[in-house]
């Protein structure tokens, strides 16, 4: 629905159009979800070892072509 002008909005849904519970103020309902699907996952560690993989707010307005590419090249 984000990517929907104000008009179109208004035009489909009228002027209180349904935001869902995902809404963001900048991005609207544009998401990426990750689900693992697995037997006596140790949700603990994966949450930390994902928290640790995101980029800090310095990395984030940065050069991201100066961060090293942990991915092997071939």
């Amino acid at each position: 629905m984000a990517s929907l002008s104000e008009e179109e909005r208004i035009s489909y849904f009228g002027e209180n159009y349904p935001k869902s519970p995902d809404w963001d103020e900048e991005w609207g309902d544009r998401v990426t979800k990750l689900v693992l699907i697995g037997i006596d996952l140790d949700k603990e560690t994966i949450a930390r070892s994902l928290d640790g993989a995101l980029l800090t707010a310095a990395e984030m307005s940065g050069n991201w072509r100066k961060l090293p590419d942990p991915l092997p090249t071939f």
